[in-house]
């Protein structure tokens, strides 16, 4: 090898590893096309947490812009059970809660629903909307008026 290569790729190297020493991971920084899965103890997929874009605030708090949460039923096959969208929302990985003032759209097999203010506790796997509740159900109701 000359000694103009073995220059040139001491120079490179050394300037590569001053690049790298400088380059600093910035929190408020947005994660473009987020991902965030759960599983059970067992290995099977639990949740998932997706967004457009995500921003780490601190005490484990995730900012959420597209929000799409989709919950399976945490057994082998992996069956979706629910699907949950809004525009923002604001997650608690360790807590496995999710939050928004913004609206929501709640889609399963038996009914949908719509609102604001709302939340979503993945352990009781139980969803509150404190506004603007519409709820359409997608099964007949025998003698519900009787």
């Amino acid at each position: 090898m000359s000694r103009f290569r073995v220059f040139s790729l001491v120079f490179f190297l050394a300037a590569s590893l001053g690049h790298a020493a400088s380059t600093q991971i910035a929190p408020n920084q947005p994660i473009v096309n987020f991902r965030l899965p759960d599983f059970t103890p067992e290995g099977y997929r639990s949740w998932l947490v997706r967004g457009s874009e995500a921003r780490y605030l601190q005490d484990g708090v995730v900012n959420i812009t597209g929000l799409n949460l989709t919950i399976f039923n945490g057994q082998a096959d992996g069956k979706v059970e629910t699907l949950i969208l809004s525009p923002a929302a604001t997650v608690r990985p360790g807590e496995q809660v999710v939050r928004g003032s913004d609206t929501i759209r709640v889609i399963n097999d038996h009914f949908e629903a719509t609102g604001s203010n709302w939340s979503y506790a993945h352990k009781d796997k139980k969803v509150s909307i404190g506004k603007n509740v519409r709820v359409i159900l997608h099964t007949q109701l025998n003698s519900i008026l009787q």
